[in-house]
C-alpha cells in the first residue's frame, strides 16, 4: 500500500464501512425522528431531533465489520510501506496519547490497562514501558496478531462484547478514535463498564459535533457539494457510523453506568502528524483553523474522561 499524496484520496481509498442494516432509531436515546442532514458518498447523514446525535442511515455489525477492518487498518492510505514510514508516526501518536491520558487523569504508572481498538499495539507497547500490565482488544485479525507480537500481555481478536476477561479486571480502559466506528455504542460501552474495576477510568477520543465550525461547513457542503467534496469526505469519513457531541456524550456514558468527569478539546491527528501530506493551500487553512480553535478553546475532536462509580459503604 502506498501513501496517497492527497488526504481526501487517502480517506476514499478505505472505501465505505459496510452497510446493509437500516438505521431506524437513534443509538443514544432510541428516538425515531432521524432527519436527513447531508448526502455522503453512498449514504445519508441523519440527525436525531431529540438528542442531536448524527448517524449514517445504514450500518453493519458482527463479522462483516471485522472482515472490513482486517482489510482496512488504522491510518490506511496515510502510512508509507517502509518500516520507518510506518513506525515513526505510529510511535509518535502512541506517546502523544499516553501523555494526554496522564495530563487528564494523573501520572499513574501501574495497574491493569486495556485498549479497545488497539490496532498494531503501539499504545499498548508505550503503556507497558510506563509500568502498566497491558491487554488489547482489536477486531482486525491482522492488526491483533501484530499487537500480540509486540507486547507481553494478551490481545483478544474481537470486540468488548465477546472478550473473555473477568468482570471488574481493569483499572483504566482507553478507546482512541473508536466510538464513531461502533455500530451500537451503548452496547459496547455497557460491556466496557462491566470490565472496569469500581473507580476505574475510561478515556476516549472521538469527533465532536458541537465544534463551532460544523454549521458553517454543513452549509458549504450543501451549497457547493462538488467544490467541497474533498473536505466533506475528510470530515465525514466513510468509516464512521455515529457522531456524538460534548453536550450529549455524558448522556451516553450515564446510560452505560459510567459518570462523565471531563471533556477537553484536542487537536486532530491530521494537523499534528499528517499535515505534511497536504498541499500548501489546505495546509495553511488547517493550521489557521487550529489557531482559531485554540483561541475559542474548541476542536473537531474531544478527549473524554469517565469513571465507574465506586460503591459507598
Amino acid at each position: 500500500m502506498e501513501t496517497s499524496s492527497d488526504p481526501a484520496d487517502a480517506v476514499r481509498s478505505r472505501g465505505m464501512a459496510p452497510g446493509g442494516l437500516r438505521r431506524t432509531r437513534c443509538p443514544l436515546c432510541d428516538g425515531a425522528d432521524l432527519r436527513p442532514t447531508l448526502w455522503l458518498r453512498d449514504r445519508q447523514l441523519l440527525t436525531c431531533h431529540a438528542c442531536g446525535v448524527r448517524v449514517t442511515d445504514t450500518y453493519a455489525d458482527g463479522d462483516t465489520v471485522a472482515a472490513y477492518y482486517t482489510q482496512v487498518e488504522a491510518h490506511h492510505g496515510k502510512l508509507g510501506t517502509s518500516l520507518a514510514d510506518r513506525e515513526g508516526p505510529l510511535r509518535a501518536i502512541a506517546r502523544d496519547q499516553a501523555d494526554r491520558m496522564e495530563q487528564l487523569s494523573g501520572p499513574r504508572r501501574y495497574g491493569r490497562f486495556l485498549e479497545v481498538g488497539c490496532s498494531r499495539g503501539h499504545l499498548l507497547e508505550e503503556m507497558e514501558h510506563r509500568g502498566w500490565d497491558v491487554t488489547g482488544i482489536e477486531v482486525s485479525k491482522r492488526s491483533s496478531q501484530e499487537a500480540r507480537d509486540r507486547i507481553d500481555g494478551p490481545v483478544h481478536t474481537g470486540t468488548p462484547e465477546d472478550a473473555p476477561f473477568e468482570p471488574g479486571r481493569f483499572h483504566r480502559i482507553a478507546m482512541f478514535d473508536v466510538l464513531a466506528h461502533l455500530p451500537e455504542p451503548r452496547r459496547t460501552l455497557k460491556a466496557l463498564e462491566g470490565l472496569l474495576a469500581p473507580g476505574g477510568e475510561l478515556l476516549l477520543s472521538t469527533v465532536n459535533e458541537d465544534w463551532r465550525l460544523v454549521p458553517a461547513f454543513l452549509a458549504a457542503f450543501k451549497l457547493a457539494p462538488e467544490r467541497t467534496a474533498d473536505l466533506r469526505d475528510e470530515m465525514y469519513e466513510g468509516q464512521h457510523y455515529c457522531y456524538f457531541r460534548a453536550s450529549n456524550i455524558g448522556q451516553l456514558l450515564e446510560s452505560s453506568g459510567l459518570m462523565l468527569h471531563d471533556v477537553r478539546p484536542i487537536e486532530p491527528l491530521s494537523t499534528r502528524f499528517f499535515v505534511h501530506q497536504y498541499g500548501w493551500k489546505r495546509r495553511l487553512m488547517l493550521l489557521g483553523m487550529v489557531q482559531v480553535d485554540r483561541l475559542l478553546r474548541s476542536s473537531r475532536k474531544m478527549l473524554v474522561l469517565a469513571k465507574k462509580p465506586a460503591p459507598r459503604f
